[in-house]
């Protein structure tokens, strides 16, 4: 039998809700298996070592970071500084 035919006797013998029931149990087990795998301490090490290596060796991305983080820290002091009657009231509080 030629793996046509062997795909349409399956498919003729499954209905819709056997099909349903088949992607659920396979979505499912998949979701198990990804969840495993990103909350193991293996997935987060080796995104780090990946990384790491790769912005070692890779000085315009270093440099592109750098910018960036400053960019972000000048416009969080700006913001605190711009709206401290927002937040240094609280800190009277304590």
């Amino acid at each position: 039998m030629n793996n046509s035919r062997i795909k349409k006797i399956i498919k003729e013998e499954l209905n819709s809700s056997d099909e349903a029931r088949i992607k659920k149990l396979a979505r499912d087990e998949f979701d198990k298996e990804i969840k495993k795998h990103l909350s193991s301490s293996q997935l987060e090490k080796k995104v780090k070592e990946l990384v790491m290596a790769n912005l070692k060796n890779h000085k315009a991305t270093q440099k592109e970071v750098a910018s960036i983080t400053k960019d972000v820290l000048v416009k969080l002091y700006k913001t605190l500084w711009t709206r401290k009657g927002f937040w240094s009231n609280g800190l009277e509080n304590i």
